[in-house]
């Protein structure tokens, strides 16, 4: 189950971590994950930071893939002073521009994206307006092909629906960039909906990512990485939201038409598709469309 201890969510927020966190929440170009007590800091989707926390020591890892053989010595992995994790903040910076360079010849266009969905939902400035917000991305179940781009709660932003915060619907979103990402073997359309078909058929599933997705929200709320005033108190009985968002879809292209034209069903979750609002990130509510709306509304771009 992803979440953090008390103990971890203590030094997050007024311990020995806490400049980290000070960092996520004042670089727009950072996203904090949580992960089974442990915590994922991003940067354009890539993985900048793990800290892992193992009794009473943090223990911070960093991709050496995304620099270079001579950028130099990386600071102490062990975080046991607040010199060590300044150490690691002050070096940041030029993490990035490592990360930069790599990421310009080896693009990750659609895990950058899922990350500027989770900034403009969770905590821009169109945040109080949008109707979803991301509990949280790359949601994997180990030894399994269960893998989900986004999970998302669905609470309108009209003040009264915020003040409800019982029986809200989850919500699953699958981001595909680029048509090709459509058909590929092991991402195409129809594979996400089959491992979406398997994942619901267990009732089990949808209990447990549900007190995960509850956990994940409140704790993000209570570290200033949610606009939101109040947490969850619970999830609602109705069928969850499969959100499918195609990112630089080609006009001109047959192959989504193609596509939709032989889709599975989802009897375990409502299948739908989402547009952005001129040009932006945000969700709302008024552009997520069923799969008839969608087909209607879009026809000539389809």
């Amino acid at each position: 189950m992803r979440g953090l201890s008390g103990k971890f969510i203590k030094e997050l927020k007024s311990g020995l971590l806490n400049p980290i966190l000070s960092l996520v929440q004042k670089d727009s170009t950072l996203c904090l994950e949580i992960r089974e007590n442990y915590i994922n800091v991003y940067y354009r989707g890539g993985n900048l930071l793990r800290i892992e926390q193992k009794n009473d020591s943090c223990t911070v890892h960093f991709e050496k893939k995304y620099i270079r053989e001579d950028f130099g010595k990386l600071p102490s992995s062990q975080l046991t002073a607040y010199n060590n994790v300044e150490a690691w903040i002050a070096i940041i910076p030029f993490l990035k521009n490592e990360m930069d360079l790599w990421f310009g010849r080896h693009p990750k266009n659609e895990r950058e994206f899922q990350q500027l969905m989770v900034r403009e939902n969770n905590f821009g400035n169109s945040a109080k307006s949008t109707d979803y917000f991301i509990c949280d991305i790359e949601y994997t179940q180990p030894n399994t092909n269960w893998r989900f781009d986004l999970v998302a709660i669905n609470w309108p932003s009209t003040p009264s629906a915020r003040k409800n915060n019982k029986n809200l619907r989850l919500s699953f979103i699958e981001m595909k960039y680029l048509d090709h990402a459509l058909t590929e073997k092991n991402t195409g359309i129809n594979k996400h909906i089959r491992d979406m078909n398997g994942f619901l058929e267990l009732p089990s599933n949808l209990l447990n990512i549900k007190n995960e997705m509850k956990t994940l929200f409140n704790q993000k709320l209570e570290l200033g990485l949610i606009d939101n005033k109040k947490p969850i108190e619970s999830f609602g009985d109705q069928k969850p939201e499969y959100i499918f968002v195609f990112a630089n879809h080609d006009p001109e292209s047959n192959i989504l038409k193609r596509e939709m034209k032989k889709l599975l069903d989802c009897p375990n979750a409502e299948l739908k598709f989402g547009v952005s609002t001129f040009m932006g990130y945000g969700l709302y509510g008024q552009n997520i469309y069923s799969q008839n709306s969608f087909l209607e509304r879009f026809e000539n771009q389809i």
